[in-house]
């Protein structure tokens, strides 16, 4: 009798728990969702069995998604402060005539391998997490004082924000360090990459544009300044082979930090942040321990918030670099944007006075509890040198903007894609699909039923759709964590209807730590004799 029964009642417990789950209004458990950013097990490799997905791989869908974000939450026993410390995760999801294909991959930084062969935690990270303690640190800071120099601490590289092909390399990027190169057709680490010593800084931040007009990728570089030493912008423009077709160095007092930035066929857009401070007092709590890059980031009323204009070329109208003062927020990603001659129009996620990076609950990377994310649009009017804000147009609590790939800054462009928390008084966490129309005529939302992460657009018509076809005709690919199975989906939407929900579910039968970002290649690198990709 048992045997006839106890397969019946776990069939139904199933059953249930499925029903419970595509509940896309269901509380979820906080500790559970937690989970979403716990060690992945292993790296991965393998086709996704058929019967593992849901729906149909749109046949028209043939490329790689690719994306970064920390594979861990502790090292060999040493439980991160913040998970931004993690070492990067690559996660390749190919498409190939209707078949796809996972595979994981630790960045092999410097860093990484050291600990691997110690076993232990060594270098410190960015956001706190620190191998011995504010004691040490004061210790060696006042031997080095006394021989009139600043001790030297070296942080870690984890590569963990955003990773992209261009030119033959894959690069995974953290804004403070060299990008790695990654070999696209196995993700083994290749290196870090200095693209034959251009990059003077040594640094390459996370977010980049491309200039599909002429066929550029446009990538920054950023250091902060303190006391006499002036913050460093360095600006790239490559063409496809990587050579170097226009570059600027810039020391612009004030900007000492740049995650994203706008580019139009005249000119950069920045935003300078009153959130970061690198005064004495705040460089000496750094040095001595006391507190970290990334916990001193907060709002000072004492600096300026200002959108910094750049000219891109000898044939823009105004060669003048513009400082045009703003609203007090902090911004890490731009949307969309138009520039209709002494006009520059767009939107952005702003951050407000309240501001900073605590890891909230352990679920998201900032305090959006409390100060969320909302989507401002702006206007810069670069013939009177002025700056007007309609403030917040959306209700939602968003992060993580994407666009057309293809269509920075081109005139009409409308769409964005956002992570979002479109629900009543609830900023946290982030379980929708909010597809964003800057020209306020729609507004799409799909609710999922889990936990999800950056959507990705991907155009329909490839590198062509710079022009051809429609600005949202294409698909949006999100990672979806469901916490009371500790699993991870990927959802397929149609970007012309968000709100209709996924056409295709890829459910995987294990999880992948929640991404930072991601982007989309019409590329596919799974050839059985592949190019080994050089520095």
């Amino acid at each position: 009798l048992l045997r006839n029964i106890l397969p019946r009642l776990c069939m139904i417990t199933r059953l249930k728990m499925e029903e419970l789950i595509h509940d896309v209004h269901r509380p979820l458990d906080i500790d559970k969702i937690k989970k979403g950013w716990h060690t992945i097990p292993q790296e991965y490799d393998y086709w996704i069995p058929e019967e593992d997905i849901e729906g149909s791989v749109p046949a028209d869908l043939n490329g790689t998604l690719l994306r970064n974000g920390p594979g861990l939450h502790e090292v060999y026993g040493k439980k991160l402060i913040h998970v931004i410390d993690g070492d990067g995760m690559i996660v390749a999801l190919t498409f190939s005539q209707g078949r796809v294909h996972l595979r994981c991959k630790f960045v092999a930084s410097r860093h990484r391998l050291e600990e691997q062969k110690q076993r232990k935690f060594l270098y410190r990270g960015q956001m706190g997490t620190h191998p011995s303690g504010a004691l040490k640190d004061t210790m060696t800071f006042l031997s080095s004082a006394v021989n009139l120099q600043w001790p030297k601490h070296i942080y870690r590289n984890p590569s963990n924000t955003n990773v992209f092909y261009w030119g033959g390399k894959v690069l995974s990027c953290y804004e403070t360090g060299l990008p790695y190169c990654l070999d696209p057709h196995t993700l083994n680490t290749l290196g870090p990459e200095n693209l034959g010593g251009q990059l003077k800084l040594k640094t390459l931040a996370a977010h980049f544009r491309l200039d599909m007009k002429n066929n550029r990728l446009v990538c920054i570089s950023v250091k902060p300044g303190s006391g006499k030493i002036q913050p460093s912008l360095e600006i790239y423009e490559f063409d496809s082979s990587w050579k170097l077709i226009r570059h600027q160095m810039h020391h612009i007092k004030g900007l000492n930090y740049a995650h994203d930035f706008l580019l139009l066929e005249d000119y950069y857009v920045f935003h300078m942040t009153p959130f970061v401070d690198t005064s004495l007092r705040s460089v000496l709590a750094i040095y001595l321990g006391w507190s970290s890059p990334g916990q001193q980031m907060r709002y000072y009323s004492h600096l300026p918030s200002r959108f910094i204009v750049i000219p891109r070329h000898k044939g823009a109208k105004f060669q003048n670099i513009m400082e045009l003062d703003t609203d007090p927020f902090h911004i890490f990603h731009f949307s969309t944007s138009e520039q209709i001659n002494d006009t520059i129009s767009f939107s952005a996620v702003c951050l407000g006075p309240k501001f900073n990076m605590d890891f909230d609950s352990e679920i998201w990377l900032s305090n959006a509890s409390v100060a969320p994310g909302q989507v401002w649009s702006f206007k810069l009017d670069l013939a009177n040198q002025k700056c007007t804000t309609n403030g917040a147009i959306d209700r939602a609590s968003v992060e993580f903007p994407t666009t057309h790939p293809y269509r920075h800054g081109k005139v009409g462009s409308r769409y964005s894609y956002l992570m979002a928390s479109d629900r009543r008084n609830c900023n946290l966490p982030y379980r929708d699909v909010v597809k964003f129309d800057s020209k306020g005529k729609s507004r799409q939302v799909w609710y999922s039923h889990g936990c999800l992460g950056e959507p990705v657009f991907v155009p329909l018509h490839g590198f062509d759709s710079s022009q051809l076809g429609d600005e949202d005709e294409g698909y949006v690919i999100v990672q979806l964590y469901i916490p009371e199975k500790h699993v991870t989906e990927f959802a397929i939407l149609d970007a012309k209807h968000v709100d209709r929900g996924p056409i295709t579910c890829i459910k995987l039968k294990h999880h992948i730590p929640y991404g930072f970002h991601g982007t989309f290649t019409p590329e596919v690198f799974l050839s059985t004799t592949p190019i080994r990709a050089k520095l």
